[in-house]
């Protein structure tokens, strides 16, 4: 029923709530958030990466692999944007 027999939405469901909560207690420390952004934007650099492989292995339809890295592609920038306007921000404060 809603595929809610599968336990592996329970794991991710409690990786994200431990995640919220540990970012939530130490998010006012600038190099907390400097390392969070720049390792969402490496993940996501790495899953282009991967999307690319399987494209080029044959394992996956070459527009299916252009598109999901051109999403990952876009939040990896954007990250990397935040990042570096938050490291502006806090040299101004």
């Amino acid at each position: 029923m809603l595929g809610l027999n599968d336990i592996q939405y329970l794991y991710e469901f409690l990786f994200w709530f431990t995640t919220f909560f540990i970012l939530k207690k130490v998010w006012h420390k600038p190099e907390i958030r400097l390392i969070y952004g720049y390792s969402v934007a490496l993940f996501n650099l790495l899953a282009v990466f991967f999307f690319s492989l399987s494209s080029i292995k044959g394992k996956m339809n070459a527009l299916d692999a252009f598109a999901f890295g051109f999403l990952h592609a876009m939040v990896a920038i954007v990250m990397i944007t935040l990042v570096q306007l938050s490291k502006r921000i806090d040299k101004k404060a």
